[in-house]
């Protein structure tokens, strides 16, 4: 398929994970790729792997607000406009309440909620955004729909971006941006896999249990990025799609 041909697609956190396998779908897609990450060695492994030479990459924590605004403004320079933007970066640990101050928690929210609104920002202030309509994608998580022990920074963090995300897909509907979020459950990625270390086989099993159709792959969630940056998705906007693997049926 060539979906995205003649389509410019910003993805955060491109240098693993999530953001790496939707990079690979994009680009066996057609897209042309910025792929913004904290690794440049990384990025330069996933820019080889997609075997094309005009994908750009960049150094960028997207936690940095000053740097995300150096970033747009770059990319505004070399006369950029975007079809579609990926926020796949962010970080994840678990931690009770009894040790979740109140600087733990302001990480969490600045590694979600406010490194997602600044890049949409930014997009916006800077006109990244093409006149024939953009879809922004911001990848969230389950654990904003479902309680679990040890992770009161990050489901409130990862809900709150479902919250903005309705906010701003209502101011830019007129612009013919679109915003969605997808809520996956537990997928194998390199920062998943720290996650699991901290719980014994048993704990591991009894989560993957609660996934009918076990844990999911990057792929899994590429492909649901893909749609809702294409023509298929076009009167899709505010929403949050859920891909979980039917975690959430219990």
């Amino acid at each position: 398929m060539t979906r995205f041909h003649g389509k410019t697609i910003l993805i955060t956190g491109a240098s693993s994970g999530i953001g790496r396998a939707t990079a690979v779908r994009l680009s066996q897609e057609g897209a042309t790729l910025v792929l913004i990450g904290r690794n440049m060695d990384r990025l330069n492994k996933v820019k080889q792997c997609l075997g094309e030479n005009h994908h750009l990459i960049h150094e960028c924590d997207t936690t940095d607000e000053n740097a995300i605004v150096n970033f747009c403004a770059a990319l505004r320079s070399q006369g950029i406009t975007l079809g579609g933007v990926v926020h796949c970066a962010g970080i994840h640990w678990l931690r009770p309440l009894q040790l979740t101050d109140s600087q733990s928690l302001q990480e969490m929210l600045n590694s979600h909620v406010v490194s997602s609104v600044a890049l949409t920002r930014g997009v916006i202030t800077n006109r990244l955004a093409s006149k024939d309509g953009c879809s922004i994608v911001w990848i969230s998580s389950v654990a904003a729909l479902q309680g679990g022990a040890g992770t009161v920074a990050y489901s409130a963090a990862k809900g709150g971006m479902i919250s903005a995300a309705r906010v701003l897909a209502v101011e830019l509907a007129r612009r013919k941006i679109r915003v969605n979020v997808i809520a996956p459950g537990v997928v194998r990625t390199p920062q998943s896999e720290v996650f699991l270390s901290q719980l014994t086989p048993e704990q591991v099993q009894a989560v993957e249990d609660r996934h009918l159709l076990g844990f999911g792959n990057p792929e899994d969630i590429a492909g649901v990025a893909a749609f809702l940056l294409s023509i298929d998705a076009r009167w899709i906007t505010g929403t949050t799609l859920v891909v979980d693997g039917g975690m959430t049926t219990h």
